[in-house]
């Protein structure tokens, strides 16, 4: 690294020119206008003769400057005041601290069981058995390997894998939750290399306290891992693009990103559009990154899947492995509409205004993604540049996911984190170009952070468990030899098989198994996500007796009912079963 280039990287990554010549200035020699080098002046001196250059043994030349971890120090930034490198550590640790404390508040009963986590909760612990990943006796390979992984290295660690299924869920969801608060000082420490200190501190209370981010932290999915190697890769890429080294270096260094980025994928396919194409846009626009260095970071990325599939082919299983990406492809694309809102009886706006006291703020972001990025595509500085691009990508997926993809919950926890550090850095950009509006943002912002943090809080106090109460309830008040008939999804997999339980949707089942008790969920039943038909809701409150009800916001009111043994035989025999789900349409 030389002097010469300073200057040139302080016009490509948008940093102060005076900021680069004070902080790298001669050792020794005084900051400001004195420490600028000055030229002989021309002609002879006053009252004495011309000046001459010194003889070359008597010249000092600076020493070259150390090796740095980067060019500008973060507490140059921007309004950082005294915060040095050695201070800004303990703030990321104390940071994580807290997104992880508010994780932990609640992490058993803030949200309710979700059948995805029980299905990757089961995947992960054949995992840890030493299986290819496995689901109901069927090799699973929908999702990639990454996350059952790290499940399956948390089950090993704690010995958990005995566990039963209910319980497991609740154990691995402090990997998540663990998972989820470093996702947050990644997006704290990406955010300090484009923007200034109080708007990424503003940016990290987002992400720690957003209410969608809290509820998919706390729960076994996918999304959280994906995110967090997804954000370690950006996070990398720009400390790659800013510190020096020599071109050797700097490539491997390329294709260490890219191999973040690989696990990232090999942990959720579809973080490809949110990697793949803003590197792709970066090398069309505006050059903010050059071919090569787009193309190293885009091999490495495929390492890691290139070994995956490797390993796949060499169990035999590379047809099956195929028919089941496929399968996943069109869903997400929509051509296969399995589930999600336009699979189901819910309409997204209705869904949306039901829950808008609940997810306001992240509504905001959500809708903000693709703005913000767009606001953000023009700036000077590569590295805010790209951020811009990541959020363009990322929004036009959201999107295209609304109008006619696989538009699932889970799908915006990646556009909601996104949308918070496109966000931040669109507001840095903003009030750099526009002076006259830093203090209209500073209170819009802060109104938005303060809301957040009211929501999170609230978020995380809800009570929201109404499967554990059932358990619990029916553990202690139902005979042992009862046999209970299951109508959903969630509780076909949260109670472990038992004689005389099982999964029995419709009246002609129930009375063939001689069910006494049913078990339902009203909210997941009525949206069309159960295995028996929204009239089973109807027929057990017109002839069944409910013995326990618990109430939560995510499954609505999951019920223990005892059967009218005479008025199901009767329904039956006249001919009035409600079928499945899957029969009624």
């Amino acid at each position: 690294m030389n002097a010469g280039e300073y200057p040139r990287l302080s016009r490509e990554f948008g940093w102060p020119a005076d900021d680069v010549t004070r902080r790298h200035r001669i050792p020794g020699r005084p900051a400001g206008p004195a420490a600028r080098p000055v030229g002989p002046p021309p002609g002879p001196r006053p009252g004495g003769p011309a000046l001459r250059p010194p003889p070359a043994s008597t010249v000092c030349h600076a020493p070259a400057a150390p090796a740095m971890t980067s060019i500008i120090r973060p507490s140059q930034r921007g309004w950082t005041g005294r915060l040095t490198i050695g201070r800004t550590w303990p703030l990321t640790v104390l940071i994580g601290l807290i997104a992880l404390a508010v994780r932990a508040i609640g992490l058993g009963r803030a949200n309710d069981l979700f059948v995805d986590e029980l299905i990757y909760a089961q995947i992960g612990d054949s995992v840890a058995h030493g299986r290819i990943p496995t689901f109901q006796g069927t090799h699973f390979y929908l999702h990639p390997i990454g996350s059952f992984l790290l499940d399956a290295v948390f089950l090993k660690l704690f010995g958990l894998g005995s566990l039963p299924p209910m319980d497991l869920v609740y154990a691995l969801r402090w990997l998540t939750a663990l998972l989820g608060a470093v996702t947050v000082v990644l997006g704290f420490r990406l955010l300090r290399k484009v923007v200034p200190l109080p708007i990424a501190l503003g940016g990290a209370a987002v992400l720690a306290f957003d209410p969608f981010i809290l509820r998919n932290d706390s729960r076994v999915m996918l999304e959280t891992p994906a995110t967090m190697w997804t954000l370690g890769a950006w996070l990398l890429l720009l400390g790659v693009l800013t510190n020096p080294a020599t071109p050797r270096v700097r490539r491997w260094r390329e294709v260490g990103v890219g191999v973040i980025f690989g696990l990232a994928l090999t942990t959720k396919d579809m973080t490809a559009i949110q990697i793949l194409v803003p590197l792709a846009a970066a090398v069309i626009w505006r050059r903010t990154l050059a071919p090569a260095q787009a193309g190293r970071i885009v091999l490495g990325s495929l390492l890691p899947y290139t070994v995956l599939i490797a390993v796949v082919a060499a169990t035999g299983d590379l047809g099956e492995w195929g028919s089941q990406k496929l399968g996943g492809l069109r869903r997400l694309i929509g051509l296969d509409q399995m589930t999600g809102f336009h699979a189901s009886n819910v309409s997204l706006v209705g869904r949306l205004v039901a829950e808008l006291s609940r997810f306001g703020t992240s509504y905001v972001l959500l809708g903000l993604c693709l703005f913000a990025g767009l606001g953000t595509v023009f700036a000077k500085s590569t590295a805010r540049r790209l951020m811009g691009l990541i959020g363009v990508a990322t929004g036009l997926f959201g999107v295209y996911s609304v109008v006619a993809g696989a538009l699932e919950e889970q799908f915006g926890y990646y556009t909601v984190v996104v949308a918070v550090v496109v966000s931040a850095t669109s507001i840095a950009e903003l009030r750099d170009r526009r002076r006259t509006l830093r203090r209209p943002l500073a209170i819009a912002a802060s109104v938005f952070v303060a809301a957040t943090l009211c929501l999170g809080v609230s978020a995380r106090l809800t009570v929201d468990d109404t499967f554990p109460q059932a358990r619990a309830w029916m553990a202690t008040n139902l005979p042992a030899d009862a046999r209970v008939g299951l109508t959903g999804p969630v509780a076909q997999l949260a109670f472990p098989p038992r004689d005389g339980w099982g999964d029995w949707p419709s009246l002609t089942q129930l009375r063939d198994n001689n069910a006494q008790y049913v078990l339902t969920s009203s909210q997941p039943l009525a949206q069309g996500y159960g295995d028996a038909a929204p009239q089973m809701l109807t027929w057990m409150t017109q002839h069944a007796r409910p013995l326990y009800t618990a109430h939560g916001p995510s499954n609505g009111d999951t019920t223990v009912w005892q059967v009218d043994r005479p008025a199901l035989d009767a329904a039956v025999a006249a001919g009035q079963d409600v079928p499945p789900v899957s029969e009624s349409g």
